[in-house]
């Protein structure tokens, strides 16, 4: 495993080759596997020498990350000429707590709910003698599949969102506020039709389905409201 030191040499070298979209990785959904534009994610390209996540390594590895982060950041400083003392001794103003507003409230609720279902119905099994995984389309499958990955991701990113809100005019485009948004709102977009699909083979569970689609379209429409020009955010790399 490498050391701080050596994590963050590995780094700062791989930037200076210059192949990599800057910030590419804030403003994606994280499903590498079906992303077209990993040998542009530094991100990706850092994390190939990452242990599993049930290695007994992960947590020396993470603190690793965290320890050659501040090293870069620390020399970073050093560079502008400021004194990591002095930015100690700073008193940041108190920022309004995410987790206090309704719209973060109520896609939380919304996540821990579609998990709770998921664990409890298994729509693998659900749909054991409904349809035949060798003749029926597989949009079945692939719904369940981003159902799945996106269910926590809609409410880790607009807190994101929400702690950046009061850091920006309402008419800026290019904000961190509005990328984070925006990603949530296209997890948003792929989760509606996902349900939608699964509903219609789940009759027995359509109640439960229509009530998750509801809250989805609830939350998508006080996002756009919040972060009107969050959709026009140009994501580095997938929309230039």
């Amino acid at each position: 495993m490498l050391t701080p030191e050596e994590m963050k040499d590995r780094t700062l070298k791989l930037v200076k080759e210059g192949k990599f979209i800057e910030g590419i990785y804030n403003y994606c959904d994280r499903w590498c596997e079906k992303c077209q534009l990993t040998n542009r994610c530094l991100n990706y390209e850092s994390d190939k020498n990452a242990p599993p996540p049930d290695s007994q390594d992960l947590f020396e590895y993470l603190d690793n990350v965290f320890k050659a982060t501040m090293l870069m950041l620390d020399e970073l400083m050093q560079e502008m000429g400021i004194d990591p003392a002095e930015v100690e001794k700073m008193e940041l103003p108190e920022e309004p707590d995410p987790r206090e507003h309704p719209l973060y409230k109520k896609s939380y609720n919304l996540s821990m709910s579609m998990h709770k279902w998921l664990e409890e119905n298994k729509p693998d099994d659900l749909l054991t003698g409904i349809i035949d995984p060798g003749k029926d389309d597989n949009k079945i499958y692939d719904a369940i599949e981003i159902i799945y990955f996106y269910n926590f991701f809609i409410s880790a990113k607009i807190f994101r969102a929400l702690s950046g809100i009061n850091d920006f005019e309402p008419s800026e485009i290019q904000t961190d506020a509005n990328g984070s948004a925006k990603i949530a709102l296209i997890a948003i977009d792929r989760l509606i039709p996902a349900w939608s699909i699964l509903m219609e083979v789940l009759k027995d569970h359509e109640d439960a389905i229509l009530q998750f689609l509801i809250s989805l379209a609830d939350i998508k429409k006080k996002t756009e409201s919040i972060f009107p020009n969050s959709r026009k955010f140009i994501s580095p790399g997938f929309d230039e």
